[in-house]
């Protein structure tokens, strides 16, 4: 696979929240993209292709609005690397890969990864490929934690020094976006990863044998992971 190789780090945040670690995820990435999806207007005729159009009308309402955002970060990801003309309408930039569920960047070989919650969505670009999740801080990962950490996971937690609901969202953040850049389905890569180093702003996850980086942001109750398989 040949890919083009940016030199800048650009990043785009067009929300108001002051996201503490962005840095550091940014200087691990091609380009990054945190949206506020409540400040999104949803206008599927004037941003989706027709793939993009007609996989959004096979969903619900709740699920419309988190794809619509998905593609809005995607569209303005590949504007913000020059991936295409200035003066291109959204609604001819692809964001759905040939498979129809993987993100991709324009016609770019870039790799990429989308993620959202309830309020905010991201989207990061990687020569090599890349993960990110977001997930908000809830006392509810803590209640279900027994469910994708091991005994040595736990220990770790509980070693960490660090507030329990964020150590674990941490983790759970990490094997999500891990999930991603590995191409593993998230029940094999919770049975599968171990995370074996988790710190504020970075950790450290197994898979096979072979160790990854994982960095973490976060802002207004929110945690951010990235996992890259290759260095910048």
């Amino acid at each position: 696979m040949s890919i083009t190789v940016l030199n800048s780090h650009p990043i785009l945040n067009e929300t108001p929240v002051s996201w503490l670690g962005i840095e550091r995820l940014r200087s691990a990435c091609l380009g990054m993209v945190i949206l506020d999806i409540e400040t999104l207007s949803l206008m599927e005729g004037q941003l989706f292709t027709p793939r993009e159009l007609s996989k959004s009308l096979r969903m619900g309402p709740r699920r419309q609005k988190s794809f619509f955002a998905a593609r809005m970060a995607l569209k303005k990801l590949s504007r913000q690397l020059d991936l295409i003309e200035e003066d291109r309408p959204d609604r001819s930039i692809e964001t759905l890969g040939y498979d129809n569920l993987s993100p991709c960047l324009a016609e770019s070989e870039l790799y990429c990864s989308v993620s959202h919650s309830s309020r905010f969505v991201v989207a990061v670009a990687h020569r090599h490929p890349v993960g990110v999740d977001i997930e908000a801080v809830s006392h509810k990962i803590v209640r279900i934690q027994h469910l994708f950490l091991s005994s040595g996971e736990q220990q770790l937690i509980s070693q960490s020094g660090l507030d329990l609901k964020q150590t674990a969202t941490r983790v759970w953040s990490a094997k999500e976006a891990a999930a991603k850049a590995l191409g593993l389905h998230l029940f094999q890569a919770i049975r599968e990863i171990e995370v074996v180093k988790v710190g504020k702003e970075a950790g450290v996850l197994r898979y096979q044998a072979k160790q990854y980086p994982v960095r973490h942001g976060e802002g207004d109750g929110h945690m951010i992971a990235l996992v890259t398989c290759g260095e910048l």
